[in-house]
């Protein structure tokens, strides 16, 4: 849930204060309403409506205390700028002042004296102004909110990074001084070999549900007897909770994990594990998603997390495979599982697993197990990927809509893969000269204006497309 930081100003007179305070607090009501009716904030109010100095530094300290990702300041008054500017010092930032269209009052100009004041000192602050009963003014109070809680969501946080560099990929290689400074993040590392001392531990009465509930549900399970066994496959859940156990024990708030090649080559690729952990679900129940990069890609489990924060939603780690030029759709599939709820977009596992199959490995792949294969169901999209260059952080984001094909159109990439087909919002030869990486990563809906203020806030060069 994202939690913002509510203050409201007055005029500094106790005589006009006293006139104006059951309008602002009636506004302060109102807005606070209408962001939790989206189901997606919880507004925290300050006690009192702000017209001292004393109170400027109290109620934001308040406020911030009970862990706010950012602050809207209420302005539907001429409150006086100062008091804004003190409050700003005690604050969570971002901020963001916000005045209703009412010509009855100067809460336009007070808006504006609040903003300057504090972008004068170098503090940002958004300026919104209009209607609330206007879903265009909900909207942009809305991306503030989400971009805020991605902000700030990862200040403090964990990345968990269990194994080295997978097969030479240079672009997801970690660089924790650069993700501190940026993001605020820790990195751990975590080596994966304890996957497998871990996996033999798990119960077998707790694999053996696991099983059962997965076989039962999904479309499919194309046992060869050879790669992909009912063994093989119970192996794959074993490393499933393993993952889980170390993701507790070390508290990790998000992972990447190297797979390839020992794993992948040796024992078992990890697509179970990438499938279910980025999903809302598993056997044991409904749980919070926790993002899951595959290959040891540090910069796309970032990525990844900057796109769960925003938008609460499963995230996608893929890769570009083939433009298919002749339906103009871009082919997206990676080895790495894909979250199962983008199969339907369910919050119901058994309507996503309908469309789901646990094919055997490919034989590029020397171990042994499942590939999670699906074709994900239609919609929109958000794609994005952090990527450096020369030493800065930079974003590629770009928008498209999926299309489902016919499940034999999977023969032309590798039909053992999840696959995402996507109408791009811009032709693929302006995008693909443009990427810093063969990964990509998604979310379901239109987070482009989400993104583009966190690479504002951070100091991050934003390629939108």
């Amino acid at each position: 849930m994202i939690r913002i930081g509510l203050l409201s100003f007055s005029d500094g007179r106790e005589r006009v204060h006293r006139n104006l305070s059951p309008g602002i607090a009636e506004n302060a009501r109102r807005l606070q309403k209408k962001l939790e009716e989206t189901g997606e904030v919880q507004v925290i109010a300050a006690d009192e409506i702000i017209w001292r100095h004393a109170q400027a530094r109290e109620q934001a300290r308040a406020v911030a205390a009970k862990g706010t990702d950012g602050t809207i300041l209420n302005v539907p008054v001429f409150a006086f700028p100062n008091l804004a500017r003190i409050a700003g010092a005690c604050a969570q930032p971002p901020f963001l002042a916000f005045s209703p269209v009412f010509g009855g009052l100067p809460g336009l100009g007070g808006m504006l004296g609040v903003a300057a004041g504090l972008e004068q000192t170098g503090v940002s602050c958004e300026k919104v102004y209009g209607s609330l009963e206007d879903e265009t003014t909900v909207h942009k109070l809305l991306i503030f909110c989400r971009a805020a809680h991605a902000v700030n969501g990862l200040k403090g946080r964990v990345l968990g990074l269990i194994g080295g560099r997978s097969i030479g990929m240079v672009t997801g290689e970690i660089n924790p001084d650069m993700y501190y400074a940026v993001f605020g993040l820790d990195v751990d590392h975590f080596d994966q070999s304890e996957i497998l001392r871990r996996a033999s531990l798990v119960p077998d009465e707790k694999v053996e549900k696991a099983f059962q509930w997965l076989v039962s549900r999904v479309k499919d399970t194309a046992y060869d007897g050879k790669k992909l066994t009912p063994e093989n496959l119970k192996e794959q859940i074993r490393h499933y909770y393993a993952t889980k156990s170390i993701i507790e024990e070390r508290q990790f708030d998000f992972v990447a994990v190297k797979c390839h090649y020992e794993l992948s080559e040796f024992y078992s690729t990890q697509c179970l594990s990438a499938a279910f952990m980025n999903d809302p679900y598993d056997w044991d129940g409904q749980k919070e998603p926790v993002v899951f990069a595959c290959e040891a890609d540090a910069d796309g489990a970032v990525t990844m997390q900057i796109l769960k924060l925003m938008s609460g939603k499963p995230v996608v780690f893929t890769d570009l495979r083939h433009y298919d030029e002749s339906n103009d759709i871009m082919i997206l599939c990676n080895c790495g599982a894909i979250s199962t709820w983008y199969a339907r977009r369910s919050d119901k596992a058994e309507e996503n697993l309908k469309d789901v199959s646990l094919v055997p490995l490919i034989p590029k792949y020397g171990g042994k197990g499942c590939h999670v294969r699906f074709v994900a169901g239609e919609g929109p999209m958000t794609f994005a990927r952090l990527f450096r260059r020369a030493g800065r952080f930079h974003m590629t984001i770009f928008r498209g809509n999926l299309e489902r094909f016919p499940e034999e159109k999977l023969n032309e990439t590798c039909s053992a893969w999840p696959h995402l087909f996507a109408r791009l919002s811009t032709p693929a030869e302006k995008l693909i000269p443009c990427l810093g990486s063969n990964h990509v990563h998604g979310v379901a809906g239109d987070y482009t204006a989400e993104l583009v203020k966190f690479c504002e806030w951070t100091g991050i060069e934003a390629e939108v497309f």
